[in-house]
């Protein structure tokens, strides 16, 4: 038992703390954040998992690295970003264990190694990026235009190792368009080595596999999904802030100008503007981050509100603090939970506009997998049942997955809900 004269440890708990302890007691949420891990990894490890490039092709005395040369020089540039973040990946994981171990030998807190690790993953992933964007540095691809396949069918001497599936998510096989689950060519018609392989989820209509493109395909979608939701949070928080902190003139332009936004229906705004300016992925986010803002805007200017009526502000304000460092540094970092809640449901969002562009004919170009592109595809004919719901299945998965992320973290900022 405690003496009287001694003092008790503090045992004050951090917010970030405590919305985390309050997440956790959702079993749902906190479930769809662990089903999220499995679908970052699928685009992440795309390559790893699906790819027509072998990774060791023997060849006589040659030994080529096909596969590592294609991730440098990949069609699309958010494979590139994928491919730079996976090969920095491995070394991150290496080095986050060691300093976590040091951490927490020095009881450095959970949290704090957390964000630490989350930092230094970031650093890694931009660095890598950054440093082989230089073509001085990016090693070429001399072997793009060989199909290896089908040099190691006509060659008994050469052979490679591939990835788990040896199809890629715009390798054409000839004669196996819109096939079911589980095909294989016949023994007597195949003309590459890979043909082997079952197709697990099918083929599309020019004989692509449905399994890689659905594992490309979940690449388009998280960078849409995140890359359209930063933009439209950082428009709306910063507009948000300026218009419930300065009021008067500022607030009145701002707020008119999201009433004049929000009168257009967001869909049919963003299919004119795709419509106008052509079917891209860039477009896409562009486009739903620039039409996505009004509802961040209003949630931020009224906590904003709120908050620059606490003493704290004034005590801010009283020591010479300027009006920016008074909004950014003390004002806003108490007004972002409406934001943060917000940006799941709006990644989910994203994903199904996405989804609903493409199948409209209006999504991202081809030949780049997306799920709305095989949607559409199995739309057209409803004997190719395996257009339909393999795509349906994914995208119902992952927005569900991330509303039920966005509810739990609802729920755990709701200070009423705490027990």
């Amino acid at each position: 038992m405690a003496s009287m004269g001694e003092v008790k440890p503090d045992t004050g708990e951090a917010y970030l703390d405590i919305v985390w302890k309050q997440f956790k007691k959702n079993r749902f949420a906190l479930g769809a954040l662990w089903a999220l891990i499995p679908v970052a990894l699928t685009a992440l490890l795309a390559p790893l998992l699906a790819s027509d490039q072998p990774l060791v092709y023997f060849e006589g005395d040659q030994i080529l690295f096909p596969w590592l040369l294609a991730l440098f020089n990949p069609t699309e540039r958010v494979d590139f970003a994928f491919n730079m973040a996976m090969l920095a990946f491995g070394p991150w994981a290496i080095i986050a264990w060691y300093l976590n171990r040091r951490w927490r030998q020095h009881q450095v807190p959970g949290r704090t190694r957390a964000l630490r690790v989350t930092g230094l993953l970031i650093l890694m992933v931009v660095a890598t990026i950054l440093l082989f964007s230089i073509p001085a540095v990016r090693p070429s691809n001399p072997h793009s235009h060989r199909a290896f396949v089908e040099e190691e069918f006509r060659d008994p001497d050469a052979w490679g190792i591939y990835a788990l599936s040896p199809y890629g998510p715009r390798d054409q096989e000839r004669g196996s368009t819109f096939r079911p689950p589980m095909y294989r060519k016949d023994a007597t018609d195949r003309q590459r080595s890979s043909e082997w392989f079952p197709h697990l989820l099918g083929t599309d209509d020019i004989g692509r596999d449905v399994l890689a493109r659905m594992i490309y395909g979940t690449r388009i979608s998280l960078t849409i999904g995140f890359l359209a939701v930063g933009i439209y949070l950082s428009i709306g928080i910063i507009l948000g802030a300026l218009a419930g902190y300065f009021g008067g003139l500022t607030d009145m332009v701002i707020s008119r100008v999201i009433e004049v936004i929000l009168l257009f229906p967001s869909f049919f705004l963003i299919l004119t503007l795709v419509a106008m300016l052509g079917p891209s992925i860039y477009i896409i986010m562009v486009v739903i981050g620039l039409t996505g803002w009004p509802g961040i805007a209003r949630l931020i200017r009224g906590e904003v509100l709120k908050q620059r009526s606490n003493d704290y502000v004034a005590a801010a304000r009283a020591l010479g603090g300027s009006h920016l460092r008074v909004l950014f540094r003390h004002i806003l970092p108490n007004a972002l939970a409406p934001a943060l809640v917000a940006a799941p449901f709006g990644v989910a969002s994203a994903i199904v506009v996405e989804a609903g562009l493409s199948l409209l004919g209006f999504g991202v170009r081809l030949p780049t997998p997306t799920w709305g592109i095989l949607l559409r595809l199995g739309s057209e004919n409803y004997n190719y049942w395996w257009l339909i719901v393999v795509p349906s299945v994914a995208i119902f998965f992952t927005v569900t997955v991330f509303n039920l992320i966005g509810s739990g973290l609802r729920d755990a900022m709701d200070p009423r809900l705490r027990m």
